[in-house]
């Protein structure tokens, strides 16, 4: 069971909002038939969703730097992005969840 706290960190509307980084496409893509959004962070999004027992609301950005300036104006709840010591000062990063080399 999801605690309060937390369900209030990470999805304080009841709703995930998920920052969705598409100039990555080994991270994230929209497949070209549907335009359906597929790749590692989607599939991670999700999942944190269901645990979260909440739905989930995918916001795409073109680069990883749109992302973070979203940061500012509250456009997301979670996003994938790389670790950067600069960023780190405003964002808490978790451990990897993938390396690309």
């Amino acid at each position: 069971m999801t605690s309060a706290a937390t369900l209030a960190a990470l999805a304080p509307a009841g709703v995930l909002r998920a920052a969705i980084n598409l100039g990555n496409s080994v991270l994230a893509r929209r497949t070209a038939a549907t335009g359906e959004l597929q790749g590692v962070s989607v599939d991670l999004a999700r999942e944190l969703g269901q645990r979260l027992g909440v739905p989930v609301e995918f916001v795409t950005f073109p680069a990883a730097g749109k992302v973070f300036e979203a940061l500012t104006s509250d456009g997301w709840d979670v996003a994938f992005l790389a670790v950067d010591p600069a960023r780190g000062e405003e964002i808490a990063f978790t451990a990897p969840y993938v390396v690309i080399e």
